[in-house]
């Protein structure tokens, strides 16, 4: 189907009900929307029910479901979470009270997928551009498990709140997306699915007048152009509709109608986040606190890569070089930069655990906590100082097997780092926590110690005064090597 949005004599709303009723009947494929509980996705779904009751109204079979999935990143902005639970409910009730076939589905993302976890357990660096990482973790990894459940064949039409004025580069891609003779487009994710943007033509000002005229029955549409224009910063009757007539939106205060959300610790947004700012200015509890949290973290992990970032990988325990581009990269051959360091990774945790107590609400669960601990174990941790920060702050953390087995592993290491390590001759060339890291990992593995990444006090300043320089810098030096030292000293471990 073909639909020229151009056409004078129908209105936007019912060419984009027209567009999802004919997919709907005519595409065996089940509809499933994306829903975020913004002014976009709202609108959507607003369409979809409107759709829907009005093919009852011509006696026509609702024999096919559609799906309302939203993705909960577990991190969002405190008023933006409460509305889109109430609104996840709402549509849930709406839906049987009129007996429409919609699910509604909540995904989360895995407990070792949290943005906790990551950047305090893992010590993954803040998301760039380049590197963004946190998406896929936080929303794309659990949506693509649901669409697996619910559709095993991968055969599905994603309708998506998408629309061309909100970028250049966004309607570029739409346009590049498009299946000719059709008003689908490709989902470069799942080859045997389609997505349809019924409202990819309006623009910022068609979507709140049409929400405007909408009840509150399905969403609260005050409270979401409320919660619009305080993360605006501005007065929401500043940015009020006007018109004797009808409820118009004027062009001149249509600025407050464009905020963005998204995880309260969104680095994506450098320097300042206006969502928070304006939420903070509108009197939201506790937006400072989560703001100061958020600025001080940024700021410590952007220091520079010496003062910041381990030598070697977290995961593996292993070194990492860079060998792209041959010798004309003044990288090649230099160690790569890893995960957060230990230091600031405790330092941060520690700030989270403050922030928490000073809000009164849970931030943090307690099986972030226990995988955080035991990464930290991993990177020499013995003393379990994730567990030690937590019964100071009154989170109780039961004895199961699970902590049962971190427990054993940091007596074994604690033993092998006193009677092996600890004040021989060779200690003082290494960092206390390279030796407390080694005393792990040659309990966990011995057979494979001799693969992973011990360096000395000296090679680790040589590493960190490269990243300094950003470019290789040889050196005749030979580093002396942690395991080696133990062999010759014990002559066998």
């Amino acid at each position: 189907m073909t639909m020229n949005t151009t056409q004078s004599n129908k209105t936007i709303n019912n060419l984009a009900i027209e567009l999802l009723e004919y997919y709907y009947l005519n595409d065996p494929r089940s509809l499933c929307v994306a829903f975020s509980g913004g002014k976009d996705s709202t609108a959507v779904v607003y369409l979809v029910c409107k759709m829907l009751l009005q093919l009852r109204e011509k006696n026509i079979d609702l024999d096919k479901k559609i799906y309302v999935i939203n993705s909960n990143t577990l991190a969002e902005l405190p008023p933006l979470l409460d509305h889109l639970e109430k609104a996840l409910d709402s549509v849930r009730s709406y839906a049987l009270k009129h007996d429409l076939p919609i699910i509604v589905e909540e995904v989360f993302p895995e407990q070792k997928d949290t943005l906790n976890v990551q950047f305090l357990g893992v010590g993954m660096p803040p998301p760039s551009n380049t590197f963004r990482w946190c998406t896929d973790k936080l929303k794309v990894n659990p949506i693509d498990k649901k669409i697996k459940e619910i559709f095993p064949d991968g055969k599905f039409i994603s309708v998506i709140g998408t629309r061309r004025d909100e970028s250049f580069s966004r309607s570029t891609r739409i346009e590049k997306l498009s299946v000719k003779g059709t008003n689908l487009k490709i989902n470069d994710r799942y080859p045997n699915a389609s997505n349809l943007m019924p409202i990819e033509d309006w623009t910022t000002k068609d979507v709140w007048e049409y929400l405007f005229k909408q009840t509150n029955d399905l969403v609260n549409v005050d409270f979401l152009w409320q919660l619009y224009s305080d993360a605006s910063g501005k007065n929401a009757s500043e940015c009020s509709f006007v018109a004797a007539g009808g409820k118009n939106i004027d062009d001149g205060k249509l600025g407050c109608g464009v905020s963005r959300f998204g995880c309260w610790q969104c680095y994506m947004v450098r320097d300042t986040d206006k969502s928070l700012d304006g939420l903070m200015k509108s009197g939201y509890n506790n937006v400072e606190l989560y703001k100061e949290y958020r600025d001080w973290f940024w700021n410590l992990t952007q220091q520079g890569w010496e003062k910041t970032r381990d030598v070697y990988n977290h995961r593996t325990q292993v070194k990492d070089l860079y060998n792209k581009g041959g010798k004309d990269n003044p990288k090649f051959g230099m160690t790569m930069p890893k995960g957060l360091k230990l230091q600031l990774r405790k330092k941060s945790f520690k700030q989270l655990l403050d922030l928490q107590d000073r809000l009164s609400e849970k931030i943090i669960t307690v099986q972030e906590i226990i995988l955080i601990q035991k990464r930290w174990l991993d990177e020499g941790d013995i003393e379990l100082t994730a567990f030690k920060y937590a019964r100071k702050h009154n989170i109780n953390i039961e004895l199961t097997n699970a902590i049962k087995d971190l427990k054993g592993k940091s007596k074994l290491a604690k033993i092998y780092y006193k009677n092996n390590l600890l004040k021989k001759n060779f200690s003082k060339d290494f960092s206390i926590l390279t030796l407390k890291r080694f005393a792990v990992q040659y309990n966990i593995n011995k057979e494979k110690i001799t693969n992973k990444f011990f360096p000395s006090k000296d090679e680790e300043k040589h590493i960190r005064k490269e990243w300094k320089n950003a470019k290789r810098i040889d050196t005749k030096k030979v580093f002396i090597k942690l395991y080696d030292f133990l062999c010759y000293n014990q002559n066998k471990i």
